[in-house]
């Protein structure tokens, strides 16, 4: 029996520094996974027998092998996610509405603005020449297209983000559901007294990239089980059960989706308003509060460069003698409306009387002079101080935006390395740990050829 049990020694150790060789490969190999968790082997003591003198140890054996985890830092960097996916979608998507404001290419709108301004100067100083009249035509033309363009790309881009929200939504219930088929492997795994190291990194890249789309909290069991949550409170996974988000049409905002939950009975709610971050929160923040606003500032400006021009333009005379006509269509009070009304050069009203035309050029002047006004409607600014606070606004939630996501990524890089000390594969540590359990096994090798030679040379007294 004492050299047997040298050999039940010797086979435990064996056994053990194999398993310890494994993790530590194991580890190795995982070396570049996203969301591993380097593993460990727990080694302990056989249980002892009785003996005389005293108690003889009877080997090792590996425990537990369990993952390095800090569940602290997993929880900041869920909400660095969250919060990067947020800034993430909303830079994207306000670099798309940039081009709104080319004027320093002299494409934007407030380029525009000045040569017609300008063009209506030179028809002031020359009301006569009829070439003048066909460019003031040409710019006040352009100056429309470009409203009418600018509320295009803003119903675009309105259109793209809501494509990407039914995309999110879609996104958001694939990933549910792979959450509650681990859930299940990972409550089946630990019944059986395992440990679902694996599985359980899988379920937290796949958590991460949850968090990424949409604001999330999760409770977990004594299963291994989570439960996680959306929003307040709204439950997405209850263990291996799902509750879908749904996108519906809400006609009170031009038929856009409107994120909603879908609790499997009764009418379903929204939850738009209670998402706090993720991805899905930068896409509805700049498809329903940046681009309506930007919108409603463009119909503001062009409606008053309809209403300010016409009003001076019907009180001039055209080389033709016509008066009391509009320059731009009545109608067009918007950005997406604004048109031209004029169509002969001969019609622009730029004299104040019929008496002496062509030569007067008294309300040539007036609207001219209109791009200095102030205009009661913008707060008593001119136009191109209006349109310049457009821009500015825009151009500083973009700054913003920018700002934050850059902050968020230095964050998200400080979480990653201390997740990394934590949790990271140390290639220098595996090595050792390689070395260190390969001297065990040959150690443990070594002792089972002692104890075959020992029972060869009891066997050998016998002959």
């Amino acid at each position: 029996m004492g050299i047997n049990r040298l050999v039940d020694i010797g086979k435990s150790a064996l056994f053990t520094a194999q398993q310890a060789i494994t993790v530590a490969g194991h580890n190795i190999a995982n070396v570049n996974t996203p969301g591993f968790s380097r593993q460990q082997v727990r080694l302990a003591e056989n249980r002892p027998e009785n003996g005389s003198p005293g108690q003889i140890g009877t080997g090792v054996h590996a425990e537990s092998i369990r993952r390095s985890y800090d569940s602290f830092i997993e929880g900041q960097l869920l909400a660095s996610r969250e919060r990067l996916g947020e800034f993430t979608a909303s830079s994207n998507a306000l670099a798309r509405l940039e081009p709104l404001f080319g004027d320093a290419n002299n494409q934007g709108i407030g380029a525009g603005l000045n040569e017609f301004f300008g063009a209506l100067q030179d028809v002031a100083t020359n009301p006569n020449d009829l070439s003048a009249r066909t460019v003031l035509l040409s710019k006040a033309t352009a100056l429309a297209g470009r409203f009418n363009q600018s509320a295009a790309d803003l119903t675009a881009a309105q259109e793209f983000l809501d494509r990407q929200v039914g995309q999110t939504i879609t996104d958001v219930n694939r990933l549910t559901s792979q959450i509650a088929n681990l859930n299940a492997e990972i409550a089946r795994a630990e019944s059986t007294g395992q440990q679902a190291n694996d599985l359980r990194d899988a379920r937290g890249v796949v958590l991460a990239n949850l968090g990424e789309l949409i604001e999330i909290s999760s409770i977990e069991d004594t299963t291994g089980q989570l439960t996680v949550f959306a929003g307040r409170g709204h439950i997405l996974v209850d263990k291996e059960r799902t509750y879908q988000l749904v996108g519906v049409q809400d006609l009170s905002n031009n038929g856009l989706l409107d994120v909603q939950y879908d609790a499997g009975a009764g009418p379903t709610t929204s939850v738009a308003p209670v998402i706090q971050s993720g991805r899905l929160k930068g896409l509805l923040d700049v498809r329903d509060q940046t681009i309506p606003t930007l919108r409603t500032s463009l119909d503001t400006l062009a409606s008053e460069v309809v209403t300010q021009v016409n009003q001076q333009h019907r009180l001039g005379f055209g080389l033709d003698a016509s008066t009391n006509q509009d320059f731009f269509a009545p109608t067009g009070t918007t950005a997406s409306t604004i048109a031209v009304s004029v169509a002969n050069a001969r019609q622009i009203a730029a004299s104040s009387t019929a008496i002496g035309v062509p030569g007067n050029s008294a309300n040539a002047l007036a609207l001219a002079g209109l791009r200095n006004s102030d205009i009661a409607a913008f707060g008593n600014v001119t136009f191109q101080e209006y349109y310049s606070t457009i821009a500015g606004s825009f151009g500083s939630t973009a700054q913003g935006a920018d700002g934050n996501l850059k902050a968020q990524e230095i964050l998200q890089s400080q979480l990653t390395s201390h997740r990394a000390a934590v949790s990271g594969v140390s290639m220098d540590e595996e090595l050792a740990n390689l070395l260190q359990y390969q001297r065990s096994f040959d150690a443990a090798s070594r002792l089972i050829v002692v104890a075959d030679e020992l029972f060869q040379t009891i066997l050998s007294l016998k002959r």
